[in-house]
C-alpha cells in the first residue's frame, strides 16, 4: 500500500497553495516560515491518498485553521471553529482532484 500526503493552504481571497511534505514539516515545527502569510489566519487542508487492494484508492481529508505571526511563522493551529471561514465544497474538491491528478483514471476512489 502506497500513501501520499498533500498539504494545501486556502486563503480568504481565494488562493490555494500546495506545499511539499518537507516544507509543511519545517513550518509545523517552527524551522520554516511563510512570509507571504505574515499576520494572517488561513485554512489548511491535508489530503491523504492511499492505494488499496486491487484498483481502489482511498482518500482521507482533514482541515484546520492556522495562524502566522508577523514574520510568517506558524503560531497556532486548531480545528475550524464557528467564527472561522469554512472550507467550501469547491475548495475541498479542488484539492482532492489536484492530489489525484497523477493517478491512473481507471481506479475506484473511496472517500
Amino acid at each position: 500500500m502506497n500513501n501520499q500526503i498533500r498539504h494545501f493552504l486556502l486563503t480568504p481571497d481565494g488562493q490555494l497553495r500546495e506545499f511539499s511534505a518537507e516544507q509543511a514539516a519545517r513550518v509545523a515545527v517552527g524551522a520554516g516560515k511563510l512570509p507571504e502569510f505574515s499576520g494572517r489566519q488561513v485554512r489548511y487542508l491535508q489530503v491523504t491518498v492511499s492505494e488499496q487492494t486491487g484498483d481502489q484508492i482511498k482518500v482521507i481529508t482533514a482541515g484546520a485553521s492556522i495562524r502566522f505571526d508577523a514574520e510568517g511563522r506558524l503560531t497556532e493551529a486548531g480545528p475550524i471553529n464557528e467564527q472561522d471561514e469554512k472550507i467550501t465544497h469547491f475548495e475541498h474538491d479542488a484539492c482532492v482532484q489536484w492530489a489525484l491528478r497523477e493517478l491512473p483514471n481507471n481506479g475506484t476512489v473511496i472517500h
